[in-house]
């Protein structure tokens, strides 16, 4: 418990530099100018993130989801509208795609959603001292229910909105934390639905 304690009181003195690392490893994976920062970091209950994200007449969503084990267990997502998914993925590939995205597309969303959770590892590892290990991503598309694991309502979740700056458009994505309670938790609660 203490682990997971700590994990969210420092996650925002994190962001920063994982934000930075992640544009890096972005920018030297596509050869493109990629810069990440935050607007805001927030700690909250997963029943109020879960009410924002279902706003709105149509909310679909395209998640990375992408596991962790190390010091503690986590899930990572990275959660774009379809939209701006898109135009990661149009300013990655060099070229215009379709939504939904086809296989060559979904491999690169799911590749920025590795590197990103792969960033924010590596400084966690750093600081803890301790070496986490990835999952494979995972990519979601579609509604909340749809892409969204069943944590309970009041899980404490850790969310970064970031804005992604690539060939001079500004896209806004979110990304998402949850420190696990115990290992049991991430193939009962946290693993994305299939």
């Amino acid at each position: 418990m203490a682990q997971v304690d700590e994990v969210l009181t420092i996650w925002g003195k994190i962001c920063g530099p994982g934000l930075d690392e992640a544009g890096r490893a972005l920018s030297q994976m596509t050869g493109l100018d990629f810069m990440m920062e935050d607007r805001a970091v927030n700690e909250e209950n997963w029943g109020d993130v879960l009410e924002r994200f279902n706003a709105g007449n149509d909310p679909q969503y395209c998640v990375v989801h992408l596991g962790a084990k190390g010091l503690l267990t986590a899930q990572i997502m990275l959660i774009f509208s379809p939209d701006h998914c898109r135009r990661l993925v149009s300013a990655m590939m060099g070229e215009e795609m379709e939504l939904p995205l086809d296989d060559v597309g979904l491999s690169a969303f799911a590749e920025v959603g590795n590197v990103v959770g792969t960033a924010f590892l590596n400084v966690f590892a750093n600081l803890f001292q301790t070496p986490f290990e990835p999952t494979i991503p995972h990519v979601l598309h579609g509604r909340r229910e749809e892409v969204f694991p069943s944590f309970s309502r009041n899980e404490r979740v850790l969310i970064t909105e970031a804005i992604f700056r690539v060939t001079g458009q500004a896209l806004s994505g979110e990304i998402l934390i949850v420190p696990l309670r115990s290992d049991q938790d991430f193939g009962q609660r946290g693993g994305p639905r299939q």
